[in-house]
């Protein structure tokens, strides 16, 4: 299997979001997902199955727990990185596109001479949500976070065959040297950007500070009751996807897919 743009991710107990953030990235261009098992103990298996028939997914059983993430990502690049130009390095509760309503592949069309690009984050709160609401993710969080804190916090789109390990869930070696670090360029916020849904529900958001980070160590943030507080603002910029997404949802044992929305 081989192709343009792919994605990874590792994964526990995401049973409920992964559906959406499939048929998420195959909508904007992504053409194959490395999605890597880190001991789920939910019905992750059943939601992934209608994927894994289609072809459209690949999952890994990765049980190192915790600080499995970056050995997954080195997994990644040393199995798959020969067949792929661009592979996105991601989490479940984010989710890469144009704001542009492009396809993401033609972003990266832009940036075929660099061995990886920046995406800046969109942090999301938890739009006054105490529990997880129905409906999809995309269209459930939509104030966002502003201030300069969360300027150049950001996810890797790499060349695989240019990166030789990851440093973090962020950032990646290369293997020339000469290339600037974390990466050689960002893209501009208005062509391509992560929506991080860093909280998700305030229920949800506490049980995540219970987990390990991926380094396996504990999360060195404030209090919950601080993040809820921090100031944010509307932002719907990918709500336009929602409709292709539910769709796709309601039609995955279907033959056809749907399109995606068309940029001006």
């Amino acid at each position: 299997m081989a192709g343009y743009l792919a994605g990874c991710a590792i994964f526990k107990d995401e049973g409920p979001y992964l559906a959406e953030w499939i048929e998420f990235h195959l909508l904007v261009g992504f053409e194959h997902l490395f999605v890597y098992d880190n001991r789920s103990e939910d019905d992750f298996a059943q939601v992934l199955a209608p994927y894994l028939a289609d072809g459209v997914v690949t999952l890994i059983d990765w049980p190192e727990y915790p600080g499995g993430q970056l050995s997954a990502y080195d997994h990644c690049l040393r199995t798959q990185g020969g067949n792929w130009r661009w592979i996105a390095f991601i989490d479940l509760d984010e989710y890469v596109f144009s704001p542009e309503l492009r396809p993401v592949p033609e972003i990266l069309g832009r940036y075929e001479d660099l061995p990886a690009i920046g995406a800046l984050w969109a942090l999301f709160g938890t739009s006054g949500h105490v529990s997880r609401p129905p409906g999809l993710a995309i269209e459930s969080y939509v104030q966002r976070f502003i201030g300069r804190r969360h300027l150049r916090q950001f996810k890797s789109i790499v060349d695989p065959s240019a990166v030789t390990r990851a440093y973090g869930p962020h950032s990646f070696a290369f293997r020339d040297p000469s290339w600037p670090s974390p990466v050689p360029r960002f893209a501009h916020w208005s062509e391509l950007r992560v929506n991080h849904y860093l909280t998700r529900s305030e229920e949800e958001y506490r049980a995540k500070l219970a987990t390990p980070d991926a380094f396996g160590k504990p999360r060195n943030v404030r209090k919950p009751e601080w993040v809820f507080a921090l100031p944010t603002v509307h932002d719907d910029s990918i709500e336009a996807y929602g409709p292709a997404v539910r769709e796709a949802l309601a039609r995955r044992r279907g033959a056809s897919r749907p399109g995606p929305p068309q940029g001006g």
